[in-house]
């Protein structure tokens, strides 16, 4: 599946771009709303909705505490199917998070971003397990490639685990930057969970993104 990542300032421009997009589900960068109180506007998107509100430190644009910050994504549960919070948030915030979603019939991804390196592969799969561990649905690492032979290091990670009958739960695995464009392309082709994309151009919430249209031309090709 391709997801379509959108960073807009106002949630009626997120709403509108997401109904105009051709991406398969979208995820909404509540990080970078202003206007949060309007978040019943979710609602009137057409398709799948994962919502996040990423910390200043795992590389996102929120600021605030992660009280603040759970409080964000619990109002958001009722208009989206998915909920991605970070792996290292107060685990007492994070179970909560957790707990509430599964009454509400919601997907969990537990995520872990890097964007200063990638650890070697041992260290990536130690983190794929603690995600699954600690109760996720689906489990997502992103990590900052030096050379190719990282991004080949996540995408072997990737399909370890995607072949490994007992861990059981999908994944997400991420490349980033220009480096990792190719585990854009690669990642779901080896069978991670979804890939992430822009809605256009200039759009891009992570570095190397290629837009939906380019993602959909290539993947189309290639399967």
């Amino acid at each position: 599946m391709i997801c379509a990542s959108i960073t807009e300032n106002r949630l009626g421009d997120m709403v509108r771009l997401a109904n105009s997009s051709n991406a398969d589900l979208v995820e909404l960068r509540l990080d970078y709303v202003s206007d949060i109180d309007e978040i019943s506007q979710i609602g009137k998107i057409e398709k799948p909705v994962i919502v996040t509100c990423m910390p200043r430190w795992e590389g996102g644009n929120f600021d605030g505490s992660d009280e603040k910050r759970i409080n964000i994504l619990l109002k958001a549960l009722d208009f989206s199917e998915y909920i991605t919070v970070e792996l290292m948030t107060e685990k007492r915030l994070r179970d909560g998070l957790i707990e509430r979603a599964r009454e509400n019939n919601k997907k969990v991804i537990l995520s872990y971003h890097d964007f200063n390196g990638t650890p070697p592969i041992n260290k990536i799969l130690e983190i794929l397990e603690r995600e699954r561990g600690e109760g996720a649905d689906i489990a997502k690492v992103a990590f900052m490639p030096r050379n190719y032979e990282d991004v080949l290091e996540v995408m072997r990670a990737l399909v370890i685990k995607k072949n490994d009958n007992k861990f059981g739960i999908p994944i997400i695995a991420v490349s980033m930057g220009e480096i990792g464009k190719v585990s854009r392309i690669l990642a779901p082709i080896l069978g991670s969970y979804l890939t992430y994309a822009s809605i256009e151009k200039g759009r891009e919430s992570a570095p190397g993104q290629l837009t939906v249209n380019e993602l959909r031309q290539i993947l189309r090709i290639l399967k």
